[in-house]
């Protein structure tokens, strides 16, 4: 009998953990482009932390980031009256372009400016689904 109460707990736990898993929603996937490739350097690994790598050189460029599969995207933090996402520090702003897009501009950095590290937080929602990516900006003279 007892092994019959123990058999019965043990589906009902394996019941339980293969459906959490199911109820997770599905991480934010990126395809990033950045230019000028001699300046900008862009990532996306979802086993990072921060799921997209950014560095800059001090003369800046432009990244586009585009989510495969979450289309409602907001940035999250202070905006400007144009909409943009503006880092007075790292010199860069941020927009949702159209559904799924996010451009990042790096502006040129002052004179002399010292290594300088920033983040972005970009919400996503599809559907009942929702996640967030986190962009690590880094400037390097």
């Amino acid at each position: 009998m007892d092994k019959i109460k123990f058999l019965i707990v043990a589906i009902i736990a394996a019941i339980s953990f293969s459906s959490c898993s199911e109820d997770e929603p599905a991480k934010m996937l990126w395809e990033v482009s950045a230019t000028p490739a001699e300046n900008v350097k862009a990532v996306f690994d979802p086993s990072f932390y921060h799921q997209i790598q950014i560095t800059a050189d001090g003369e800046g460029g432009e990244v586009t980031l585009k989510c495969t599969n979450y289309k409602s995207l907001n940035l999250v933090g202070a905006k400007n009256s144009n909409g943009e996402y503006v880092d007075a520090d790292c010199h860069f702003s941020a927009k949702v372009t159209e559904p799924g897009v996010v451009k990042i501009i790096l502006d040129k950095m002052p004179e002399g400016f010292k290594e300088t590290k920033s983040f972005l937080q970009i919400d996503g929602t599809e559907g009942k689904d929702s996640n967030s990516t986190t962009v690590d900006i880094t400037r390097k003279p």
